[in-house]
């Protein structure tokens, strides 16, 4: 299946996105990154999506790795990390879909 991660980090400094980049790497190593950019309707927060083919076993280990608890669905959930626990502590928002 096919799947994409949108990815928002707390910081305006692409050191930082790489940094979250190299970790999801750790977790994930067949991800393909956008460039990552200022994060239009958040302050001095920058957005990046990651892409990959994955198996439904890769993708239940993935969502595991990179938050303990989703909202929604196993194909579209997001978390925030005011309630929940990041893969990294610069991470901010995710979204996941799967298609």
């Amino acid at each position: 299946m096919k799947i994409r991660l949108h990815v928002v980090v707390d910081k305006e400094d692409d050191a930082v996105v790489e940094v979250v980049q190299n970790a999801l790497n750790e977790i994930c190593s067949k991800m393909s990154y956008s460039p990552s950019r200022l994060q239009p309707s958040l302050a001095g927060c920058m957005e990046f999506y990651a892409t990959s083919d994955l198996s439904e076993d890769e993708i239940h280990d993935l969502l595991s790795k990179l938050n303990n608890d989703w909202d929604g669905e196993n194909d579209d959930c997001q978390a925030y990390s005011f309630n929940t626990t990041m893969f990294h502590p610069n991470v901010y928002y995710l979204q996941f879909q799967s298609f």
